[in-house]
C-alpha cells in the first residue's frame, strides 16, 4: 500500500520552510527544510508530521542551523509503502536520506514515535550523530518497575490501533483523534492546531498505515525495552531528554528514578523539565523547547 497525495490535507505554509521530495528505493520521502548551516534532523511524533516542528525550524534557521524534518515512512506527505514497515526499515530510510543529502553527521531531535528511530540510529550508528535531544520518551535502557504502571494505563490506544480494521476505523472517527490531542496535554492546543492534527490522523491512508506502525514498531519496541535489549548500550554523543512536568505517562517522580544514574545511559546524558507542559512539549511550550534546544546545541562545538 503506497501513500499518495490524493487525500492528504494541503501542505501548510510556514515562513522560511521549503519542501522537496527525495527518491528512496521504493518511493519518495517528503522533507521540509529551513536555513543553512550545521544540519539538524527532526523526527516527529505519531501522526504529527514535519509540521510538529513549525516553530522550531525557523528558530534553528535563525541561529545558523539547517533544519531538516522528514515525514517518515507511513506518515505525512511521504509516498512510501507501509507493507514493509518495521523499525529497521525506518532507520534505513533515514540513513539513505542522509546519504542523498550528502550529510555525514547531524544533530538529532526526536519526539514520541520518532524517538524509536533515534534510539536505533544513535546507538547503532553513533558516528553519524553529533548530539541529540529526545522529547517525552524514557531512556531505552530503562528497567520496568511498579512506578511505571500508572502511566502505562494511558497507552491503551497503542494496542487498539494495532488491530487491523478496528484501529483505522477509530482513527477515522471523531473521538480517538481528539482524545490523543487533549488527554496528553497540560496546556490546551489552539483549536486550529488540533483540527490540523486531527485531519492528518483521520486521513484514510494514514489511518490504514497506523496499524503497521503500531504492530511492527511501537509494540515490538516496548517488548525490546522490557526484555532489556538496550540495557548494555550507551549513548556516545551528548544526549538531552526533555519532559513536561505534567506528562501523564512520565510524572517528575518517575523521571527522577529513570535518570537516577545517568552514567548508566551514556557519557553525557542529561534531563530537563518544562514546567506545566504535557506530552506535546514542542506544541504546548514552543519557546521553552526552543531555548532548551539552542542552549544544548550551543554547548557543542562545530
Amino acid at each position: 500500500m503506497a501513500l499518495t497525495m490524493t487525500s492528504r490535507p494541503a501542505l501548510p505554509e510556514v515562513s522560511g520552510v521549503e519542501h522537496q521530495y527525495v527518491d528512496l528505493p521504493d518511493g519518495r520521502m517528503h522533507i521540509a527544510s529551513a536555513g543553512h548551516g550545521q544540519p539538524v534532523l527532526l523526527l516527529s511524533g505519531f501522526g504529527q508530521s514535519w509540521w510538529e516542528w513549525r516553530e522550531v525550524m525557523p528558530a534553528l534557521a535563525a541561529n545558523g542551523y539547517q533544519a531538516i524534518a522528514p515525514d517518515l515512512r507511513g506518515e505525512g506527505w511521504s509516498e512510501l509503502p507501509t507493507k514493509s514497515m518495521n523499525r529497521t526499515r525506518r532507520a534505513e530510510d533515514i540513513l539513505f536520506l542522509l546519504e542523498r543529502l550528502g550529510l555525514d553527521q547531524v544533530r538529532l531531535i526526536s519526539h514520541d514515535l520518532g524517538a524509536i528511530s533515534a534510539y536505533h540510529l544513535t546507538l547503532d550508528h553513533p558516528e553519524r550523530f553529533r548530539a541529540q535531544i529526545l522529547f517525552s520518551v524514557p531512556p531505552p535502557q530503562m528497567r520496568f518497575t511498579a512506578d511505571l504502571l500508572p502511566g502505562m494505563r494511558h497507552l491503551w490506544h497503542q494496542e487498539v490501533l494495532a488491530i487491523p480494521g478496528l484501529g483505522p476505523a477509530l482513527l477515522r472517527g471523531n473521538y480517538l483523534p481528539r482524545w490523543l490531542f487533549s488527554h496528553f496535554v497540560a496546556q490546551p492546543l489552539a483549536p486550529e492546531v488540533v483540527e490540523f492534527y486531527v485531519s492528518l490522523l483521520r486521513d484514510s491512508e494514514f489511518s490504514r498505515g497506523s496499524t503497521p506502525l503500531c504492530q511492527r514498531i511501537v509494540l515490538p519496541e516496548l517488548a525490546r525495552i522490557t526484555r532489556g535489549a538496550y540495557r548494555q548500550q550507551r549513548f556516545a554523543m551528548p544526549t538531552l531528554f526533555v519532559f513536561g512536568t505534567k506528562d501523564v505517562g512520565f510524572p517528575p517522580h518517575v523521571v527522577d528514578k529513570l535518570f537516577a544514574d545517568p552514567s548508566t545511559l551514556g557519557r553525557d546524558v542529561r534531563v530537563a523539565a518544562v514546567p506545566n507542559a504535557g506530552h506535546y512539549v514542542v506544541d504546548e511550550a514552543p519557546n521553552a523547547a526552543i531555548k532548551l534546544i539552542m542552549d544544548f546545541f550551543g554547548e557543542q562545538t562545530p
